[in-house]
């Protein structure tokens, strides 16, 4: 089943017996191009949505167990 597995005996050896993987496996960088700001700011706002929408629905539950009108 040689696409399930692979010996890398003989590339271990090659590097040492360093079992790190970034010597085996090329690391692609993708926070490169991201714009924290905007990113952590578009974030923020959508937890702060969810937060009350959350608040909102705790609410109306609440205001439904006591029986009060809404």
């Amino acid at each position: 089943m040689s696409e399930f597995c692979y010996s890398a005996t003989k590339k271990i050896a090659e590097k040492g017996y360093n079992l790190v993987p970034g010597r085996y496996i090329e690391f692609e960088n993708r926070d490169e191009s991201l714009d924290f700001d905007t990113t952590m700011k578009n974030l923020q706002s959508e937890l702060a949505d969810l937060l009350n929408q959350e608040k909102k629905t705790c609410l109306a539950q609440c205001v439904q167990e006591f029986g009060l009108p809404d």
